[in-house]
């Protein structure tokens, strides 16, 4: 049986879901959009055997991928920010709003449409939690202790 680092906030509104969609347009060009929609409670996964990817003591954000653990969990959506490349008319903005508010992420994923992900993640905002679970959801260890942040070193690639 695997584990995975489960990662919830310990305050509301402190979730966001992060995902970048691009589309090559007929010209060879690239178009692109970016949306951040912030829950008010949800939580992330990091695999277990990939802790080097657990935020450091102290950071103020914690990373999680989307697709990892029993799935990335999201309740009650309280904003979404948009971000745009420059090519995208307003009018094809609003659609591509309109779509996104009526299907969701699911529209992003299987909706009928040229775009493609980029990249999705899920930013957790300190203060949070880090639980080590068993993937069915048994915890393990709760709130585990994050490593410090190790000194700057300028022996890259060698540690001292």
């Amino acid at each position: 049986m695997s584990t995975v680092y489960l990662i919830k906030p310990l305050e509301k509104k402190s979730i966001v879901y992060h995902v970048e969609m691009y589309r090559k347009n007929p010209d060879d060009s690239i178009s692109w959009f970016n949306i951040d929609e912030t829950y008010r409670w949800g939580h992330g996964f990091v695999e277990g055997d990939l802790d080097c990817n657990l935020p450091w003591e102290g950071d103020t954000v914690a990373y999680a991928r989307t697709d990892c653990g029993w799935g990335c969990e999201f309740d009650d959506s309280v904003s979404i920010e948009w971000e745009f490349s420059d090519d995208i008319t307003e009018l094809e903005q609003q659609e591509l709003k309109e779509a996104y508010y009526e299907g969701g992420a699911g529209w992003l994923y299987d909706g009928e449409h040229d775009w493609s992900e980029e990249d999705a993640a899920v930013h957790i905002i300190a203060p949070y939690q880090v639980d080590l679970c068993e993937d069915d959801g048994t915890v393990i260890e709760e709130n585990i202790k994050l490593k410090s942040r190790p000194a700057a070193s300028n022996n890259w690639p060698f540690p001292d």
